[in-house]
């Protein structure tokens, strides 16, 4: 490969990496903190928290369903996703400060702004997501490109996990301590994080002009009439059941975890809880900087697929044994690092597993519905997420947890450590054996690619000994 080419390429990857700020920032920040936000300076019950936390989310689900499908058919002579990200650059950041805005009025008119206000994030969230992710397809140039591609996403996205998840607690209290009151904080603290992300999704649009697929728009699926139909379709693709149900367990695994790891410092260990959750974040993405190229260099010599049921198997049971010997001060860290490996192991090659199966849709129907892919699954694993918080905020309801209280009772404290260590150590494995199952590999891969170039060209098709073998990926 020329100079030339190796700086293309790491200008793509980083162009496209930049664009995940908005999920990077946001979609952390709402899993961690949103309902810290909402206990704290918003007023609420923890039961009001989690009632508002699990049903905002089920619009993340619910509008799911539809962008893909719009996505896919959007008629636009700058491409299907690039517009919707240029959109996204100034409208998603308005609506994010707006949900971590500190409001007055009574119990009830704060559910519903905070409802409402959560609706509308997510509801822009999901199409820029959706947009965002299926553009990767459009980006990656195959199935090792993929893995090169998002270890460049994977980077950007630790560091911006280091930023939003590790410094907001010390960040609140240093400008409360310089007289600033908790809500202004907060808001001061969105608005920094909302000039990031601008800067990222305009960066990312400028960057990739040219580089999306123009003049593939699924005409079929601009019916309505064929919505249900298509995904029906999609769902026969039994790869991608096999990632829908792996990626429905794993997002119940790591949202519990995040969700619980703030309330499990700030009552379970013991000393500056602002401090220790900075430093656990902080170890976290440090440890993902060190991660991140062991993955990749993994997948690309023994696959994805080997790769993400290692590193799920391994935080699994690593887990559930901190769980019976405790998870406190040094070992808490621990902890932190098996994390780590599980979620990176995870995320860092889970999309690319999507493109490829965009290839193999491609292969059986002779369609492109990349933003249907995206969707469809985002819509069904939305549930997850959804039900993990509801679980939760359920589980420690029963025990008598106060959000607004300096200590907990011990039944409380037990059930965090289950919330934050075995629930995500159980699920985790779950993860594991649901992803051991599916049969996407390297060399079946390039054999589609070959078929769909081959297809493309004009020429004759494969022999019958590999299209045996990309028959069996389907099995």
């Amino acid at each position: 490969m020329t100079d030339t080419a190796k700086k293309n390429g790491l200008r793509k990857y980083l162009a496209y990496a930049l664009g995940f700020l908005g999920d990077a920032f946001y979609y952390q920040f709402i899993s961690s903190y949103l309902l810290v936000f909402l206990t704290g300076p918003a007023g609420l019950s923890s039961k009001d928290a989690g009632t508002i936390g699990s049903v905002i989310v089920l619009a993340d689900a619910f509008f799911s369903l539809f962008v893909g499908r719009i996505t896919d058919g959007l008629k636009c002579k700058y491409g299907r996703r690039r517009p919707i990200i240029l959109m996204s650059a100034f409208v998603l950041p308005l609506i994010f400060c707006l949900t971590f805005l500190t409001v007055g009025g009574s119990n009830w008119q704060k559910i519903v702004y905070y409802t409402a206000m959560g609706l509308l994030f997510y509801t822009f969230f999901i199409t820029y997501y959706v947009s965002h992710i299926a553009l990767g397809a459009d980006i990656s140039d195959g199935y090792d490109d993929s893995i090169k591609l998002n270890s460049v996403v994977s980077f950007v996205t630790n560091l911006s996990t280091l930023i939003c998840l590790a410094m907001p607690l010390p960040i609140l209290k240093f400008l409360q301590e310089r007289g600033m009151t908790p809500s202004a904080s907060w808001l001061t603290l969105v608005l920094g994080m909302s000039a990031l992300v601008v800067f990222g999704l305009l960066f990312c649009w400028n960057e990739t002009r040219g580089r999306e697929k123009l003049g593939v728009v699924d005409q079929k699926s601009q019916s309505w009439t064929e919505m249900l139909r298509d995904y029906k379709e999609l769902l026969r693709i039994k790869p991608y059941r096999r990632l829908i149900e792996t990626k429905f367990i794993l997002n119940f695994c790591y949202t519990m975890y995040s969700n619980a790891m703030v309330f499990f410092i700030q009552y379970c260990v013991k000393g500056d809880s602002e401090w220790v959750t900075s430093l656990a974040y902080t170890t976290n993405s440090v440890l993902g900087f060190v991660v991140i190229p062991v993955v990749t260099a993994i997948a690309m010599k023994y696959g994805k697929r080997r790769m993400t049921v290692i590193t799920s198997a391994f935080y699994g049971v690593a887990a559930i044994a901190l769980y019976f010997t405790g998870v406190h001060s040094i070992p808490l860290l621990l902890y932190v690092l098996v994390h780590s490996i599980g979620v990176h192991g995870f995320w860092q090659l889970y999309t690319t597993n999507l493109y490829d199966v965009a290839d193999l849709d491609e292969y059986r129907t002779g369609r492109r519905r990349e933003g249907n892919i995206v969707g469809l699954q985002s819509f069904l694993c939305g549930f997850s997420v959804s039900l993990s918080v509801r679980v939760m905020t359920l589980l420690l309801e029963q025990t008598g947890f106060d959000g607004s209280a300096a200590v907990q009772n011990a039944a409380s404290l037990r059930m965090l450590g289950i919330c934050f260590v075995l629930l995500p150590g159980i699920t985790s494995i779950a993860g594991a054996v649901s992803m051991y199952l599916y049969r996407v590999e390297r060399e079946g891969h390039l054999l589609v690619r070959e078929a769909l170039d081959r297809r493309a060209a004009g020429e004759p098709p494969l022999s019958e000994a590999d299209t045996t073998k990309i028959e069996a990926m389907f099995l």
